[in-house]
């Protein structure tokens, strides 16, 4: 007796793209920040920052077509996400003059982004 092997073909599947993956990521630090605020000290005797996410960004996303690789890839993400992103803080310190960015959509409202 000898087995055959099945040679049928399995059903194709859609390969993520690196940069949603990237995306997913930022967006579960941004959600362990929030929830475990890795970043508070109280009773440490240490200043740290307590990082605040203003959000409220109302300027459209830039055309994810003025960019190309991963640059356009992550505006295309922040145009089709752009709720998620506005929740996220930016890491850029871009929060400051002379950018003054509410979150990390502010980013990506901008050429900010692709830097």
């Amino acid at each position: 007796m000898s087995k055959k092997k099945n040679k049928s073909k399995s059903p194709t599947r859609k390969k993520v793209p690196v940069f949603t993956i990237i995306i997913a990521i930022i967006i579960a630090g941004g959600l362990f920040i929030v929830v475990a605020n890795p970043f508070d000290s109280k009773g440490s005797g240490k200043t740290t920052r307590l990082f605040t996410v203003k959000g409220g960004e109302t300027r459209p996303v830039l055309n994810p077509g003025q960019f190309s690789g991963m640059t356009g890839e992550a505006y295309a993400a922040a145009k089709e996400i752009p709720q998620i992103l506005d929740k996220v803080y930016c890491h850029c310190n871009c929060e400051n003059p002379p950018f003054n960015h509410k979150s990390l959509l502010s980013c990506f409202v901008e050429y900010h982004g692709s830097s």
